[in-house]
């Protein structure tokens, strides 16, 4: 009876694995582009996949549409001499065909310490407002399975 119930698709969707300036980062000047990887490829469809980088007078910085290449999303920035906080809101469509959204914070600070790490390969799983329901699916099914046995189980102790 539990047995249809088992083969319930798994719902993964691709994750951001690298952003580069990464989240919170501390920056002397304004890199030349922003480039976000994610774990698995993306596809391109029309205007599909976008970054937006917003100063801090809410100035649009992203100069191009948004180039994909594999599961890495990159967008050149106008140079600037702002400093201060920088916004980044991005959209992306996985080759699965799901939306991945997301934001996050860097700073550009002149006076940033040289210790600060600009091009980090830390993955970042923060960075991502995609949920993965994969959990949820194996818990339910084992929830079933186990039922099932300890129902079949009682049913034969009772003949």
């Amino acid at each position: 009876m539990a047995m249809p119930l088992l083969s319930v698709p798994a719902s993964a969707h691709t994750i951001v694995v690298s952003a580069s300036p990464t989240e919170n980062a501390i920056l002397e000047v304004l890199p030349l582009a922003i480039s976000i990887t994610f774990a698995e490829a993306l596809i391109n469809i029309g205007g599909s996949n976008s970054i937006s980088v917003l100063d801090q007078a809410w100035s649009e910085l992203a100069l191009s549409k948004p180039l994909v290449s594999g599961a890495v999303l990159t967008s050149e920035l106008s140079p600037t001499e702002t400093s201060g906080l920088f916004k980044v809101n991005y959209r992306a469509v996985a080759a699965d065909g799901h939306v991945i959204t997301g934001k996050y914070e860097f700073r550009v600070s002149p006076k940033a310490m040289a210790a600060t790490d600009i091009e980090s390969t830390e993955v970042n799983y923060l960075l991502t407002g995609s949920d993965n329901k994969l959990s949820v699916y194996l818990i339910i099914s084992a929830t079933l399975v186990v039922g099932g046995g300890l129902l079949l189980f009682f049913i034969w102790k009772r003949q």
